[in-house]
């Protein structure tokens, strides 16, 4: 791997499991990201109400991350993500009150200021949905059959353990200057705008004074990702890429904001000239279907979620965004329920300019997936995103132990490692996607 590219993918893996889209789906959500959420849960008996101030920690969930607020190191249009900053000041706990949402996935994790995800006496410092215990008298509708709405309380705290129910460790290292994270995943909500879906509260102890964090009435994009981050900021690499196929995300260049949840296969190809499409195929991977909990693990499906988001290969390296007629815009990003399977169960994406999507969409199992329009990228990155992969699942990215060797992966991987390749237009029309 060349050093540009080198560089291009420590940046990019290293924040591609945080940043999340600010929406729902591809083209399904304009809500603004100024919007403010209810806070769900009981609040604690004293209380003080802080004044708005992202830059004291004195407001809860200041920032808001994803393709519409700040669309850098390929979010994924399916998602969407809170942060909030934490400062482990003397014997602080933090405690979390909330009503699990009504989506495929959600998450709690807690990061240092620049290490991300860390074990403290051996307790990790993500939480995934179906490990959340639920209040006394709710339900986890990913522990068991129920619907959302059930509440949990989560604390952070230092000296959490192994085996302690709904605690995260408090991040080591922190002061007011450089705080540790706490972030708020959601994937694939039924909600489609930001307001309908419900955040936590935030009460914060010492000893026996509680206050507790009023919702910041405005969100921005600047408190994520830390300005020392390599996810602050990204630069693309000088020239196209000589080899074309995916391979692991490089984890052990920068592991800061990854999702603890998630494994990553990425390409980079070159722009292609015009006429020519790029073919990405390969076996899906069964998941639970719709934007509803369901009980996990499920031994019918190989993992909770994936999906297949495009870059353009330019400063920040954004998620695709095209403006299209009627005020929509489709986001570069195409969930498992938005992507075509065929009678064998392969998916086949298109990947073509928006001149080219309605031949693109008539082609039989073909999902169109956009080039930026007006770009001038010479290349295009593309993610594979692989959200809690079930354990009798082998082939996943996690399979994949030798980077840079598409024989390898293909070994590893079987028929669900992403075949790339590119050819004309006309000829994925006129005989299909096997003749390319």
């Amino acid at each position: 791997m060349s050093g540009p590219r080198r560089r291009l993918a420590a940046a990019l893996l290293a924040a591609a499991g945080l940043l999340g889209a600010a929406g729902v789906s591809a083209c399904s959500v304009s809500a603004s990201v100024s919007a403010s959420a209810s806070a769900s849960g009981a609040a604690p008996a004293a209380t003080t109400q802080h004044a708005a101030s992202p830059a004291n920690l004195s407001c809860a969930w200041p920032s808001t991350v994803g393709v519409q607020t700040a669309n850098r190191i390929v979010p994924d249009s399916a998602a969407a993500y809170w942060v909030q900053p934490i400062v482990a000041t003397g014997n602080a706990v933090y405690r979390l009150s909330g009503r699990f949402p009504d989506a495929r996935y959600f998450s709690l994790s807690v990061y240092t200021p620049q290490e991300g995800t860390f074990t403290s006496h051996g307790a990790g410092s993500s939480l995934p949905d179906y490990r959340i215990a639920a209040n006394q008298g709710s339900v986890n509708p990913w522990q068991s059959r129920g619907t959302a709405g059930g509440a949990y309380t989560v604390t952070i705290q230092a000296g959490a353990g192994a085996g302690q129910r709904n605690v995260l460790p408090m991040p080591p290292g922190t002061s007011p200057a450089h705080p540790g994270y706490l972030v708020y995943r959601v994937y694939l909500p039924a909600a489609t705008s930001l307001p309908a879906i419900p955040l936590p509260s935030i009460s914060i102890s010492h000893g026996s004074t509680t206050e507790r964090l009023g919702q910041c009435p405005s969100r921005t994009a600047g408190v994520w990702p830390p300005a020392s981050s390599p996810a602050s900021a990204a630069s693309p690499a000088t020239a196209p890429p000589t080899r074309v196929f995916f391979e692991p995300s490089l984890t052990k260049l920068g592991a800061l904001v990854t999702n603890a949840d998630a494994s990553y296969l990425e390409a980079y190809f070159a722009t292609p000239p015009a006429g020519d499409v790029v073919v990405i195929t390969a076996r899906a991977p069964t998941t639970p279907s719709g934007s509803h909990p369901s009980v996990w693990p499920d031994l019918a499906d190989n993992m909770r979620y994936w999906s297949m988001c495009v870059a353009a290969g330019v400063a920040k390296i954004p998620t695709v965004a095209n403006r299209l007629p009627g005020g929509k815009t489709d986001y570069g990003c195409r969930d498992d329920d938005s992507t075509a399977v065929d009678a064998a169960g392969n998916y086949s994406y298109v990947l073509g300019s928006e001149s080219q999507r309605a031949a693109i969409s008539a082609v039989r199992d073909a999902t169109f997936l956009p080039f930026q329009t007006g770009s001038t990228a010479r290349f295009y990155v593309v993610l594979l995103r692989n959200l809690l992969v079930s354990s009798g699942f082998s082939h996943s990215p996690l399979a994949i132990t030798k980077t840079g060797d598409p024989a390898a992966a293909t070994a590893a991987m079987g028929p669900y490692y992403p075949q790339i390749r590119t050819c004309p237009l006309a000829t994925v029309v006129k005989d299909g996607m096997s003749a390319c």
